[in-house]
């Protein structure tokens, strides 16, 4: 039962980055227009093109998004995920640096990333489990 569970909430979860690296492959001008664009390219100094940045995001969001999909190379996935999300909250949802509403609604936001952190950290301790491409590469 557990392995089907946990199977289950493997496959669940990375739905997330998925579906949010499509958005941002449709419409990278958006992206490399947003608050946490500026923000970024502040620390760095501009010295990436927006454009080039966002669609590095959407990458690292599908590609890590299908591993654990998937089951491959589980645990990586999990941890590259769990490095986005943290900058995530970073740079998109700075509720520190803001007051009223845009306070509020942008520390709900880090506290649901902070979530996905701890079920990204569980799937990066746990693995890809018995459903899942690597677990298929080991009895082979």
């Amino acid at each position: 039962m557990s392995d089907n569970v946990y199977a289950l909430g493997r496959i669940l979860m990375p739905w997330l980055f998925i579906v949010s690296a499509i958005g941002k492959f449709t419409n990278v001008a958006g992206v490399a227009g947003s608050a946490a664009m500026t923000r970024f390219e502040s620390m760095i100094g501009g010295s990436v093109p927006p454009t080039v940045v966002g669609y590095f995001v959407a990458v690292i969001e599908i590609v890590g998004g299908l591993m654990v999909l998937v089951g491959f190379k589980t645990r990586l996935g999990g941890w590259l995920l769990f490095v986005f999300t943290a900058l995530t909250i970073f740079f998109a949802h700075n509720f520190w640096d803001m007051e009223g509403a845009a306070r509020a609604a942008n520390q709900t936001q880090a506290l649901k990333n902070l979530a996905i952190m701890g079920a990204c950290l569980m799937i990066a301790a746990v693995g890809s489990g018995r459903y899942s491409v690597d677990s298929r590469n080991s009895t082979a």
